[in-house]
């Protein structure tokens, strides 16, 4: 297959692979970074964190077809389309589980291993159906169907300006039809956002195919969702994207490849926050997304490096248990010396209650049984002068008094470690979240099926760490069920928010990240249709919930969960305001027992973004640092909020009175 050689050089700025060229087109960088460090990232940008897992098992099952398992070889040429599809997916599905057995990370995506295996069971359908028919044995019609798997090309193009590029890489699949038309095929496990950029890679490979070995096929996309989408691309239109576009490209990536500086910034900065060379970017482009953007998704969902491995960083505390914090509790013990000091100084006698050591907090409770508490009130004023440097305040609790302090170094909260942790509640039925861990050391978690917490508020400034709280709380919620139990709806006005989590959790979304405003309308119209649809179906089966539903039903429904960022867009406009009021009011009152919840999230809490309608019908509130007093009021119907430390710092009220916690971080 490979050409003759030609007059450049083997390992130089003009040979490009495939996947260079397909991540040069999400984003420049990734593929001048690469060419820059020497490390050119593996895999495609915004892929499916377990797509490598399913090309595996596909390379493997075509590598076996000469010597197939025995009840696939048992088969007899006129077997029923179903019994062969049962064959083929037992086959498959010994090799996932082999996988995952060499592969632990993915073992902590219980709903993605869902979704890979059904699939997997696509695939066999789809096998089974095409080699019906053959009069042959099911064995031997797969052998002449699928002619080539993973199969290398490579081919010298012209780019523009006449430079010559060797382009290299592997085919997933070559089928061989009927009357010897051919199919090249690349298998996806990304949703149809990604497209056109899926239709330029399958346009590519037919190209090289036939630069390399004169032959003609045509360019087709098997999507696993994990329900099969069949896509063809006709040869006119594949060679017109080769054309107009790629050819164009390579002529730009080799520039780029020698000077990486000139690289142009992705128009899809959602996927910055996942991207494997994030760090080298933050150092060498001054436009790169800040730090603190990056999403918890990793903490709890392995992604690859840039080699295409997936990885999951070890837990940081013991799995199950509450952390042990020596170091926080001596800190505590100091600070609560120093504050007993400067009472004495003040004429309070004082005695230390409970020291709670949270995650960025120190909480110190203090009595003074032999004077009064008006004297202990007054005294704490000097306390939190003296001790200013501490950052120390004061707080009333009923009859309580407690001085509260931000730890010199913070205990990191990890999200894996959470969710490890409540395990066996999140676990029970989908629907249960964690939002982070308490000053006490516990982990403050809710359920959507509450009442009181059916639909969350959810507020914070710029710096409160509210974009991650909300990929936390998303990623929480999906970790221990597979999609059939929980799908998502996004709103991301700013395209930041929920960046990266398309990656990790795309086969439990309902469909592409929603940034336009009239297209949310129509998400929440089509979602009190299906609300209405579902009271009918729980009448019919004399039921009152989702759950009560789904105990009985052939079929079960899965909770939808809408998670909408910046909603101060849509009341902003007089246009939206008034249809987004009316959904959310309609949805807020009705939707719990259907399994239909909201998330509404704003960083500007005040009396025109928040109006009533809003307040009476999202029980569930959650404060991070927010401007001012009257911001706090607005969430929490209390002060309080505006004082927070920011990063993930919260109140929270799920019904059951006001917690301080931590969000975790990644």
């Amino acid at each position: 297959m490979a050409l003759s050689p030609q007059s450049f050089p083997r390992r130089g700025a003009r040979e490009l692979s495939v996947t260079e060229i397909r991540n040069a087109l999400r984003c420049p960088r990734v593929f001048a970074l690469g060419r820059a460090r020497g490390q050119a990232v593996a895999f495609p940008i915004g892929a499916s964190s377990l797509g490598a897992l399913f090309h595996r098992i596909a390379e493997r099952f075509s590598r076996e077809l000469e010597r197939p398992p025995e009840p696939v070889r048992a088969l007899p040429p006129h077997a029923p389309r179903e019994r062969v599809a049962d064959a083929l997916s037992a086959w498959l599905l010994d090799h996932l589980v082999d996988e995952l057995e060499a592969n632990p990370s993915a073992a902590s995506m219980p709903g993605e291993i869902d979704d890979l295996a059904e699939a997997l069971r696509e695939l066999a359908r789809y096998l089974a159906k095409q080699i019906e028919g053959t009069g042959r044995g099911p064995a031997e019609a797969l052998r002449a169907f699928i002619q080539h798997a993973e199969l290398a090309v490579d081919a010298v193009l012209d780019a523009s300006g006449e430079v010559p590029v060797r382009v290299s890489g592997r085919i997933d699949a070559v089928y061989g039809r009927a009357r010897g038309a051919v199919d090249v095929v690349e298998y996806k496990l990304t949703d149809e956002a990604n497209q056109e950029l899926d239709q330029a890679q399958v346009a590519l490979y037919r190209y090289l195919l036939r630069c390399a070995l004169d032959v003609d096929a045509d360019p087709l996309i098997l999507r696993f969702k994990p329900g099969l989408i069949e896509t063809k691309l006709s040869p006119v239109a594949a060679d017109g994207i080769v054309e107009r576009t790629l050819l164009p490209l390579l002529g730009n990536m080799v520039s780029w490849s020698e000077r990486p500086e000139n690289a142009p910034a992705t128009s899809r900065r959602d996927l910055c926050p996942t991207c494997p060379v994030r760090s080298a970017c933050v150092e060498t482009y001054r436009d790169a997304l800040e730090p603190r953007d990056q999403p918890p998704a990793g903490a709890a969902r392995p992604m690859p490096d840039p080699a295409g491995r997936l990885t999951l960083p070890p837990p940081r505390e013991p799995m199950g248990a509450p952390p042990d914090d020596s170091e926080g509790m001596a800190e505590a013990e100091a600070l609560a010396t120093q504050i007993v000091a400067q009472l004495k100084r003040q004429g309070v006698i004082a005695s230390l209650g409970r020291k709670t050591v949270g995650p960025r907090l120190l909480r110190i409770e203090v009595t003074s049984p032999r004077q009064r508490v008006a004297q202990l009130d007054r005294a704490a004023q000097d306390v939190e002068h003296h001790l200013a440097g501490y950052n120390v305040r004061f707080e009333r609790e009923e009859a309580r008094r407690y001085f509260t302090a931000p730890r010199k170094v913070p205990r990191k909260v990890d999200l894996e470690t959470l969710l490890a942790r409540k395990a066996a509640f999140l676990r029970e039925r989908p629907g249960r979240f964690v939002l982070g861990e308490g000053l006490d050391g516990e982990v403050i978690a809710g359920d959507l099926a509450d009442g009181s917490s059916c639909h969350l508020l959810v507020a914070g400034q710029t710096g409160s760490g509210k974009s991650v709280f909300l990929r936390a709380l998303v990623v929480g919620l999906c970790h221990f069920h597979p999609p059939a139990a929980i799908r998502f709806t996004l709103v991301d006005p700013k395209r930041v928010t929920f960046g990266g989590l398309a990656a990790g959790i795309g086969a439990h979304l309902a469909g592409p990240i929603v940034h336009d405003v009239e297209a949310l309308l129509a998400e929440l119209d089509a979602l009190v249709s299906e609300m209405e649809e579902r009271y009918t179906l729980f009448e019919y089966r004399k039921v009152q919930s989702i759950d009560d539903y789904n105990e009985t039903a052939p079929a079960p429904l899965p909770r939808r969960v809408v998670v909408v960022d910046e909603f101060q867009d849509l009341i902003a406009s007089r246009a939206t305001r008034q249809p987004f009021l009316d959904a959310v009011k309609r949805l807020g009152s009705m939707a719990r027992a259907a399994g239909i919840h909201l998330v509404l999230a704003t960083q500007r809490p005040d009396r025109t973004t928040v109006p009533g309608e809003i307040k009476a019908n999202l029980g569930g509130r959650v404060a991070l640092r927010v401007q001012e007093v009257v911001n706090s009021r607005i969430i929490l119907d209390q002060g309080g909020a505006e004082e927070l430390l920011g990063k993930g710092d919260f109140y929270a009220d799920l019904g059951h009175g006001l917690v301080r916690g931590q969000a975790p971080m990644a």
